[in-house]
C-alpha cells in the first residue's frame, strides 16, 4: 500500500530539473522521437502480440499500460519500461507528476496491462511512496531500461543505487497488480529473461538471409558476364 513519503536523501531532487538552452532542445527532441516511435512502432507491435521481439539487454523491455483518459474517457495506451518484482509489475512516471498516464491513474486506478509475449489482463495501478520499497525497486527497474534509461541523468547499468535514487527522487513509482489478485510472475520475455536470445538470433538470421542471397546472385551474375 502507498505510504507517506519522507524527506528525500541528500542531493536528491524533489521536482523535475529545469532545463534551458541546448539541454532543453535535446530534451524536447528526445520526447518527440519517443512519442513517434511509441505511436507508430511500439504500440502497434504490442497490439499485434509482437512486443516480445523488441526486448533485449541493450534497448530494454517495455510493457503496454492502457489507462482511461481522465477527460475523454477513451483508452490511452502507453509503452513503459518495467520490471516484475514482488508478484507485480512496476513502472515509473518518467515525466514526473505531470505524466499523462500517471494523471489518468490518479483519476481511475483500473487499467489494462500487457506484458511481452502474454495476453492483456485487467489490473489495478497505485503509486508507492514508501522510501524502503522505492529504494529496493527503482534501481533494478532503471537498470532494466538499459541504454534508454540514461535519460534519467545517469547511466543506470553502471551507476550506484544511491545515484539512481537521487536522479529519480521526483518521479512517481507505480505498482501494477492483477485485478483478480493473481500474482504476476516474471517470464522469459520480461527483464532478466532469456527469451530475447533466440528471438534476436532469429531476427538477425531473417535479415541476413536475403542479403547473403542477393550478394551471391550478384557474384554469380558478374562471373557469367566475364
Amino acid at each position: 500500500m502507498a505510504a507517506t513519503p519522507t524527506n528525500p536523501p541528500p542531493g536528491a531532487m524533489s521536482e523535475p530539473p529545469q532545463l534551458s538552452g541546448a539541454a532543453r532542445v535535446l530534451s524536447d527532441a528526445s520526447k518527440e522521437v519517443f512519442r513517434l516511435a511509441n505511436r507508430h512502432l511500439v504500440v502497434p507491435m504490442h497490439q499485434r502480440g509482437l512486443a516480445a521481439w523488441l526486448g533485449n539487454p541493450a534497448t530494454g523491455w517495455q510493457c503496454l499500460l492502457t489507462t482511461t483518459g481522465r477527460r475523454t474517457g477513451r483508452p490511452r495506451p502507453a509503452p513503459l519500461g518495467y520490471i516484475v518484482m514482488d508478484r507485480a509489475a512496476w513502472v515509473l512516471a518518467g515525466y514526473g507528476p505531470r505524466t499523462a498516464w500517471y494523471r489518468n491513474v490518479l483519476a481511475e486506478s483500473h487499467v489494462e496491462l500487457r506484458l511481452p509475449g502474454r495476453d492483456s489482463i485487467e489490473a489495478l495501478a497505485e503509486e508507492v511512496t514508501d522510501p524502503v520499497r522505492r529504494a529496493r525497486i527503482i534501481p533494478p527497474l532503471c537498470r532494466s531500461m538499459a541504454i534508454p534509461g540514461s535519460v534519467i541523468g545517469c547511466f543506470p547499468p553502471t551507476a550506484t543505487d544511491e545515484r539512481i535514487l537521487e536522479c529519480v527522487s521526483w518521479v512517481p513509482l507505480v505498482r501494477i497488480s492483477a485485478a483478480d489478485g493473481r500474482p504476476i510472475e516474471a517470464g522469459p520475455d520480461d527483464p532478466g529473461g532469456r527469451g530475447w536470445l533466440w528471438r534476436q538470433t532469429a531476427a538477425v538470421g531473417l535479415f541476413l538471409a536475403p542479403v547473403l542471397l542477393v550478394a551471391r546472385l550478384v557474384r554469380t551474375f558478374r562471373h557469367r558476364r566475364w
